[in-house]
């Protein structure tokens, strides 16, 4: 690991001043640049071979297969448009202001002729009334319900990375600040892709993908479909995630950004830390903390265990266990980009993105956890009882990350385009973490624990994708192919547990024999059997995940015109994806040295009481120089801790696109997929089968558009999707959060879920980027797969099936300017003041009928939030380079983790969440200063049982019970950046 992140660096270090110096020698006088797209404005099509002119002389551009267009070297001040195609009626567009800086977006819809004359100009509008933006018109003009923030909304935003970004569309949000929900479901229904290539799951206990790995600044635009079409995935029911990273860039440019960040509860304060890697700042796992090399394999386990081996063996493990003080420093970020444009012709013909990008966060929480003796009831709410155990964590968390973007581009033509994009990530998350509390809360002389654990991991994320587009203009034939891998790796190498408890006093005694004064000195729990686990002090656990993914597709569409009005795109394509997963755990401890074979050595009881950092020194190991017994090593590794999954699916469709006059739209096929899954499972071999399926799914799909106005529309659409089990919720491999003190463990018996989908939208796009859409949904599920828990040592997760559920719900989006919706285009500040906000209402039933006869039979959906509200408010004042945002994020009571009657529902409570930015930019907006303001309010995020009483209610009331509370600060932080 060592000698590849030098070699990272090295890499990136020849192609940083490889970049300087090629950008340098590229530099020009200042000229400006217009991009935009060129549309049907009755149908939405774009219209490829369109051309564009600015008017009084020869420079202009024809629009690409996609109807984009972009015009080069354009002089800077005021310019008119004009755009015709054959068929429709040209258009002129006046004060098109060219700045030099940015390009100028100007997207136009052209209107079908209805006269002779083709080459009557009789259509002249303002860029200020014509234009939209690319994303707006992308929503308006799909063939499926999508919603969607552009690179421009990203600029604004306090956001530092594709999580943050994500919580700003419609229906959505975030948990745990990178996993995505859509319209309230959790995060497993959804798919996830960059660059049309499916992304693998980052996690080892949670099929999602932790999107906090992508900084925002690389984002071109992300779009969340939330209807299927049959040339799109099946896997989902909340939505799929497009994330699309920069291609081309505008012009040659080395941009730098840094920043700094103050966290109200964290900076400045006392942060423990421990030794670590070379590289952990840096985001990388150097492999410092890898098990040792003299263990044996797994599977070679009973060749050692004997108690002198094991007293042997045990040094083999160094002495790791000290820390020290230091203090928490600000938060900080640093990212180096650079871009290549080679034009020929003065159009974009070959381009280059780079970009190196570094961030440090530091955290330090508090968690207060308290279970109860019993809360007996119905599952939804209990009868209170007294407290069983009530712990304080108290984390020590730093979090660093390095992510690089490198992309090729060349655009031969305007008929054909080929790009490789590249994105690799490194992020490493290490926390220490000191719990203090009582698992004996009411006993007359309780017993105060004292446990730190030291929990290390490491992602790499690597992803590679080569994508081609061409059009034959003649045949009308557009053809698209995408090849992508990707790689993911996740360590977590030597998280370790010391764990000490004492009386709160000294215990009755015999007055003959006196107090035994060590009641209330610490002293370390260390097994006295061959088991182990994170209750004793010496536990340690190894484990690696090492996912990789490859898939292809291939789409080729053409066009057909039935009649004057009415025209067909039919669409066929393949699909291939290969996944496979291979996780490894191994799990350490120490036990009690002593007699063995009639040999007479005791323990040494007085070592439990020596402190930590030296009590597992290597002399107390095995037999001390004493002659007692000291410690020696035990391993607690299951067959089924490592699983080996493979599974592949393979995809056909079949499609038509059929537009009827300017009216009707109607998209429908059918999608069929095939998908076959392996799960092996044992240290050794995996020679062990636990799962073996294929499962051959139909999925058919219809939407309908009727445009009701030019710029208003009505969509519905039915479809059917899937949502299959994951390979983790498959496998036995248990795993232990030391924060939440949860075991999750999977279920090899878990069903494919089958999902019904009904959607009804109305739309209007009114210009100017603006929008509002009403939608309504239902989904009915058959089969749902859900988190449940149940009462052992410890509180164990797993996964199961509910019988069906229904879903439905409603969502409200607007994007408003003030000035145009006032009508007051003339008025500066109304002008600059945008208004936008999204909020979704979302209702469902689970039916759990016979599944435990002690609960009731309906209830809601785990996961499922009955609200999501995003807004905000932004002044931009373009003439003064500045602007003003506030946005607000609020999610509705859901089920964390399903329990019984046992263990009640585990609920997350609301939360309120406000961010504030201040940008200002100077010397022609070369240098952007930003002030950010996140989570403004800092509520606390509360996991809670609820009373008997509140059983019935959708909030937190006065009288639930408390499980887990964890604090926030406030975050304020300055970052600048200049464009050379």
């Amino acid at each position: 690991m060592s000698v590849l992140c030098v070699k990272i660096v090295t890499m990136y270090k020849i192609l940083t001043a490889a970049f300087f110096l090629l950008l340098m020698g590229q530099a020009a006088a200042q000229k400006g640049r217009i991009e935009g797209t060129i549309t049907d404005s009755k149908t939405g099509e774009t219209l490829p071979g369109a051309t564009i002119l600015i008017e009084g002389t020869t420079k202009g551009a024809v629009a690409d297969f996609d109807g984009k267009f972009t015009i080069n070297n354009v002089e800077v001040g005021k310019v008119t448009l004009v755009a015709s195609y054959i068929s429709y009626t040209s258009k002129k567009i006046a004060e098109v202001q060219i700045t030099g800086t940015e390009p100028t977006q100007v997207n136009v819809l052209l209107e079908p002729s209805t006269s002779k004359d083709l080459q009557t100009i009789d259509v002249v509008v303002t860029l200020n009334k014509e234009n939209n933006t690319a994303l707006v018109l992308q929503q308006k003009n799909s063939s499926a319900v999508t919603d969607g923030i552009s690179a421009e909304t990203i600029r604004k935003t306090p956001d530092r990375n594709t999580g943050d970004v994500l919580k700003r569309v419609s229906g959505v949000t975030i948990q745990d600040d990178k996993f995505v929900v859509v319209r309230g479901l959790n995060e497993r229904y959804n798919a996830s892709y960059i660059n049309n290539a499916p992304l693998p799951s980052t996690e080892p206990d949670r099929k999602a993908f932790a999107f906090d790995l992508f900084p925002a600044n690389m984002l071109d635009n992300l779009v969340i479909i939330k209807t299927a079409t049959p040339d799109q995935p099946s896997e989902f029911a909340g939505g799929i995630i497009q994330v699309t990273t920069r291609s081309i860039p505008e012009k040659n440019f080395i941009a730098l950004n840094t920043g700094i960040g103050y966290n109200t509860i964290t900076t400045g304060k006392t942060k423990i830390i421990y030794e670590g890697g070379k590289y952990d700042k840096l985001g990388f796992d150097d492999g410092s903390r890898n098990l040792p090399a003299a263990i044996p394999g797994v599977h070679e386990k009973s060749t050692w265990i004997t108690t002198p081996a094991q007293g042997a063996m045990a040094k083999n493990f160094k002495n790791d266990w000290a820390y020290t003080e230091s203090t928490f420093a600000p938060n900080t970020n640093f990212q180096v980009s650079a871009g290549l444009n080679i034009k020929r012709k003065e159009q974009d013909f070959f381009g280059v993105l780079f970009s190196l990008g570094y961030y440090s966060t530091q955290n330090l929480y508090s968690v207060n956890r308290t279970e109860y003796e019993e809360l007996t009831g119905k599952g939804d709410g209990g009868v209170r009882k007294p407290i069983d155990s009530q712990y304080t964590n108290v984390v020590n968390q730093s979090q660093s990350a390095t992510g690089s973007l490198l992309n090729f581009s060349l655009k031969p033509n305007s008929n054909n385009s080929f790009s490789i994009k590249n994105l690799f990530s490194g992020i490493t998350d290490d926390k220490f973490i000191t719990i203090k509390g009582t698992n004996n809360y009411n006993e007359e002389n309780i017993i105060r624990d004292k446990i730190n654990v030291r929990y290390f991991s490491a992602n790499r994320i690597l992803s590679s994708q080569l994508n081609s587009e061409h059009y034959l203009p003649n045949a009308k034939i557009k053809i698209n192919f995408n090849l992508g891998i990707s790689s993911v790796q996740r360590t977590v190498p030597n998280m370790r547990f010391s764990s000490y408890g004492r009386y709160d006093h000294l215990n009755p005694f015999d007055p003959s024999e006196g107090p035994n004064v060590r009641d209330t000195l610490y002293k370390a729990y260390v097994s006295q059997s061959p088991s182990t686990g994170p209750d004793y002090a010496g536990f340690r656990v190894y484990s690696a995940l090492n996912e990789k993914l490859a898939g292809s597709r291939l789409d080729v569409s053409k066009d057909f015109r039935i009649s004057e009005d009415t025209k067909i795109n039919v669409k066929a394509g393949v699909f291939y994806q290969q996944r496979s997963r291979q996780f490894n755990m191994r799990r350490f401890g120490l036990s009690q040295y002593s007699s063995f074979q009639g040999a007479a050595v005791v323990f040494d009881d007085s070592l439990l009481y020596v402190a930590e950092d030296q009590i597992f020194s290597q002399q107390n190991m095995g037999v001390t120089s004493y002659g007692r017994g000291g410690f020696k090593l035990i391993e607690d590794s299951k067959p089924d801790d490592n699983y080996f999954a493979t599974s592949h699916l393979y995809a056909g469709y079949m499609m038509g696109d059929l537009k009827l006059t300017d009216k009707w739209r109607i998209i429908t096929g059918a999608r069929y997929e095939s998908y076959a899954q392996k799960l092996s499972v044992d240290y050794k071999t995996f020679d062990s089968i636990y799962v073996e399926n294929t499962v051959n799914d139909l999925l058919p799909s219809l939407n309908l558009v009727y445009n009701l106005a030019e710029k208003s529309a009505l969509r519905f659409a039915w479809y059917k999707t899937l949502n299959r089990a994951e390979f983790r919720e498959l496998a036995a491999a248990n795993w232990y959060d030391p924060e939440t003190r949860l075991s999750i463990a999977g279920n090899p018996d878990l069903k494919r879920a089958a999902i019904q989908n009904f959607d009804l939208r109305y739309e209007a796009y009114p210009g100017r980027g603006q929008l509002l859409t009403i939608s309504g949904f239902y989904k009915y599920f058959n089969n749902p797969i859900e988190r449940y828990m149940y009462q052992g040592s410890t509180i164990q997760v797993y996964f199961k099936n509910a019988n069906f559920a229904h879903v439905y719900g409603s969502e409200l989006e607007y994007r408003v300017n003030l000035g145009a919706i006032l009508k007051k285009d003339s008025v500066p500040f109304l002008n600059n003041l945008n208004v936008f906000s999204n909020l979704s209402l979302i209702k469902s039933l689970v039916n759990v009928a016979g599944i435990d006869q002690n609960v009731a039979d309906t209830r809601a959906m785990q996961g499922q939030a009955p609200y999501i509200i995003n807004g905000g408010i932004s002044y931009v004042d373009t003439k003064n380079n500045y602007s003003i945002t506030g946005m607000i994020n609020r999610v509705g009571t859901s089920i964390y983790v399903v329990g019984n009657s046992q263990v009640l529902n585990r609920y997350i409570k609301p939360r309120t969440v406000i961010d504030l930015q201040l940008t200002k930019s100077f010397f022609k907006n070369k240098l952007d200063l930003r002030l950010n303001v996140r989570d403004l309010l800092h509520q606390d995020l509360v996991y809670y049982y609820k009373s008997d009483e509140s059983r019935k209610k959708n909030t937190y009331q006065e009288g639930d019970y408390l499980n887990f509370v964890r604090n926030y600060g406030s975050t304020f932080s300055f970052a600048a950046g200049y464009k050379f």
